[in-house]
């Protein structure tokens, strides 16, 4: 049987995976890793850690063929406010237009089959 333990540090969590039998040996294997979240702006480590965790316990997350897939992602929280640049604005502007057009492909290739 494979068990986690979660151990809460003053600057990250600790996770133990202890397998009791590993590879049907009968043999034990213990692995300590430590995150650490103090010197984390970027969120890097968080970020590794639920994924550590999401396949040591065997949680499904899906894959890119899924209609549903959990993502670990970093972004702005809904209420904050950053000033963009004209350089960053004009990127987003630029992302907006592309998919624009791709959006509009695929309308035309299915209004197309339908027609057919």
């Amino acid at each position: 049987m494979i068990t986690v333990v979660l151990d809460i540090a003053d600057n990250g969590i600790v996770k133990v995976l202890e397998d009791d039998n590993i590879n049907g040996a009968g043999e034990t294997f213990i692995s300590k890793k430590i995150y650490t979240f103090n010197d984390d702006p970027s969120f890097k480590n968080r970020v590794q850690f639920l994924h550590d965790l999401c396949l040591d316990i065997n949680l499904e997350l899906g894959n890119d063929l899924d209609e549903k897939k959990l993502k670990f992602i970093v972004g702005h929280g809904p209420k904050f406010k950053k000033e963009m640049t004209i350089t960053q604005l004009k990127a987003q502007i630029g992302a907006c237009e592309s998919l624009l057009v791709k959006y509009k492909k695929e309308l035309s290739i299915k209004e197309d089959e339908i027609k057919s």
